[in-house]
Order: C-alpha cells, then structure tokens, then sequence
C-alpha cells in the first residue's frame, strides 16, 4: 500500500471513530436534557397546590387512574383535588373502583368535579364521590342505570347453515352468548343482577346527594339531564366551570392563589422522558379486539 492510501486510510478510520464518539455526546446531552426538563416540569408539585385530573371517554377499570388517585390522596403538597369529567360512562367496574378511590380521597382532602360537554352514568357516579359537583348550565347529565347488551347471532347462523351445539354444567351457564336465544329463564336471572347493580347506584346517589324521594324518583328512571336541570333536581351543586371550583376549594383549604397543577397517570404521562422513552402499551388494544372479553355490566349512555 503506498504512503497516500495509508494515510486516507487512517484519516478515515479517525473520522469514524470521532464521529461514533459525537454521536454518543450528542445522546448524552440529549438525556441530560431530558432529565432536566423533567426535573422542572415536576418542580411545581413540590410545594402545596390544587391538583387537576381528568376522565374523558369511554370508563373502564384503570389501575393508572385509581393509583394516581391513591397518590394524591398520600401526597402533602397536594391540598385539594379537581377532577375534570367528560366521559358518558361505561362499566360499571371501572367506575365503581373510580368511585371508591375518589371517595377515600375526598375523606381526606377537599375536591370538586367540574362536568364537561357531558358527564352520565359512570361518568356521574364518579363525580358523585367528590364534596361539590359543578356543571355547565348545557352540560348533558344523569342517566342513572345499568345495562348488559349482547349480540344475537343465531339468526345469521342458521341462515347460512351453522348449528352452535353447547354442552353446559346447568341451564344458567353461559346462557347468554352470541350464538344462541336466552331462554325466559336466562333473561329474567340476569335481569335480576341488573336490579341488584341499579339498587347499589341509586342508593349511592341518594345517600351522597341527600335528594328527597320525588327527586330520586326523577332522576333514576334512565333519563339525562341539562345542568340546569340537574341542580334543580340536586344532581348538581352549581352552574360554572373550573373558576368556581378553584373559588370553592380556597375556600375550604383557606389558602388564596394556590397554584393549580396537572397530574396524569403513568399511561397519559406527558412528560418529556415518558414521550421519548416508554413503550406503547397495546395490551387493551389485544384484549379488546384479538379475545372475547366476555359480557359486562355497564353503565353508560348508549
């Protein structure tokens, strides 16, 4: 090899090398960056605030959302706890455990619900576990209820020739599925579980809000509400928006001009190192859509 091809040769071998080490400073100031933006952008909620959380969509049981909640409830900088709903409901789990985590925190800490465009059934009965319950005057609300909906396959079936056999421990088991009609007897058990679930809801409601018979009578027929409407019934505490919440709660805390501060679950965790470097969870995406989850009690606006 001649004195020029070596030298080319060994200048090249130099320029990856320094290129392979500015690459990995540049990964290293990179993080180190990360790291201290997400320093302060967590820095407000180390002195006392007002924390925010919202509940949008469709409600299922979320572990994130009850452990954030959990987390509030424990934390000493936060005074006070505002929770934004704008979901039409939807299982009854998923909002019942919502429902408890809230109603242990509120024993705790003062909190208010601020209802969105629309905020019925599950969605409600969340709200219901907080000290005051504050409502847009168009606000779509109440629908208090449970149902259970399955699809009936067994017309399609027989038409294009299948015939589903089912061997069963007992006449109930599984006796409400795609492929085949519920029985008289089938229906009325499971009619009498929707009962059960609808009494445990309605006495919920009853109790938190003190209505007077007449008005639980209103309210628990399945129906929806304006806010207007909602408070003259005793759904709702007040007309307004997250103003008047703030105005509630520093009043309760007796601390003027506290910082109000979002706090997500680790799922909607904005910060910039979980956007950068956590894993997409698409576990209730397979859940969901790639296995039969089975049938649900729900309590939602349909």
């Amino acid at each position: 090899m001649s004195i020029e091809a070596e030298f080319f040769e060994q200048a090249k071998k130099r320029a990856r090398r320094n290129g392979f080490l500015f690459a990995l400073l540049l990964i290293a100031l990179a993080l180190i960056a990360v790291m201290i933006l997400n320093i302060v952008f967590e820095y407000d909620k180390k002195g006392p605030h007002i924390a925010r959380i919202k509940i949008e969509g469709p409600i299922f049981d979320d572990f994130g959302l009850n452990r954030l909640i959990y987390k509030l409830e424990s934390d000493e900088n936060v005074k006070a706890v505002i929770v934004h709903i704008n979901s039409p409901g939807g299982s009854v789990v998923g909002a019942e455990s919502t429902f408890v985590a809230l109603s242990q925190l509120s024993e705790e800490k003062p909190s208010a619900a601020v209802l969105g465009e629309t905020a019925t059934s599950g969605g409600y009965l969340i709200a219901v576990a907080t000290d005051q319950i504050i409502s847009r005057s168009n606000t779509l609300t109440g629908s208090i209820g449970v149902v259970l909906q399955y699809p009936d396959l067994s017309k399609l079936l027989k038409n294009i020739g299948v015939d589903i056999k089912t061997l069963r421990s007992s006449d109930l088991k599984a006796s409400i599925n795609y492929f085949e009609k519920p029985t008289t007897k089938a229906i009325e058990e499971h009619k009498q579980v929707i009962d059960e679930t609808f009494l445990w809801f309605k006495e919920l409601v009853a109790q938190k809000r003190k209505l007077t018979d007449v008005n639980l009578e209103k309210v628990s027929q399945g129906g929806i509400f304006t806010g207007r409407k909602a408070r003259e019934l005793g759904l709702v505490d007040l007309i307004g928006g997250e103003r008047e919440a703030v105005q509630y709660l520093e009043e309760k805390i007796n601390i003027k001009a506290i910082p109000l501060v979002d706090w997500v679950s680790n799922k909607e965790s904005s910060s910039l190192f979980d956007l950068i470097f956590r894993e997409v969870d698409i576990s209730n995406f397979r859940k969901n859509f790639l296995s039969n989850s089975g049938f649900r009690l729900y309590s939602i606006l349909s």
